[in-house]
């Protein structure tokens, strides 16, 4: 669970013509609809990642770095890269893991799946299927936008505390908090969108 948790996250690049209403003036307030236009603008996007989790007795946080590979209707590819190298796969249909050049390991277990489909929802911006697991309390002002997640029922709400999305023309951060008092935080850089069809390579990420 630990692998999974450390990874998740998120998809977000300019709306169309919002770079020009943010030029003009640097007071604007996104609303809600705008933020979910953003999270499902595009059908395949990547980006990179910086991840630091404060663990309850350590002085320093646990720090990692890699990309993730986003494809709506496929899945979301996480990639490590430091400081070592794992691959999570999340599908509609399952869940797994690669460590290193190790072989792939497929996770076969109903609430790590529960936890899977949780997140391709997020990652897919579907407002009524995230509703299922979370309440949803958005904030924006002129200096960008939040939205918090609250798990609602079992699994989740024994694993999570809450888990914050923010950013302004795209997805920043995202900080997890868990049960254990231990928090998250990642940060996202680089948004790039991905033209389709994917390469072998890239594909093979989602394969069965």
């Amino acid at each position: 669970m630990q692998g999974v948790r450390g990874g998740l996250w998120a998809c977000l690049l300019l709306l169309t013509g919002m770079a020009q209403a943010a030029s003009m003036t640097q007071t604007y307030v996104m609303t809600q609809a705008e933020v979910r236009e953003l999270l499902s603008a595009e059908p395949a996007q990547r980006a990179h990642f910086a991840q630091e989790k404060q663990v309850a007795g350590l002085a320093q946080p646990l720090k990692s770095s890699g990309k993730l590979l986003l494809v709506r209707g496929q899945g979301l590819w996480w990639h490590q890269q430091q400081p070592f190298e794992l691959a999570l796969s999340l599908t509609d249909q399952r869940m797994s893991q690669q460590v290193g050049q190790g072989p792939v390991q497929v996770i076969d277990n109903p609430q790590l799946l529960e936890f899977s489909g949780m997140m391709l929802a997020l990652f897919g911006s579907d407002e009524q299927e995230l509703a299922r697991y979370f309440s949803l309390d958005f904030q924006s002002d002129e200096q960008g936008w939040t939205l918090v997640l609250t798990p609602l029922s079992a699994p989740l709400d024994k694993v999570f505390a809450s888990l914050t999305l923010s950013g302004g023309q795209q997805l920043d951060r995202l900080v997890i908090a868990d049960r254990q008092g231990d928090e998250t935080r990642i940060h996202f850089s680089d948004w790039q969108r991905v033209t389709l069809p994917l390469s072998a390579e890239e594909q093979a990420h989602f394969v069965p």
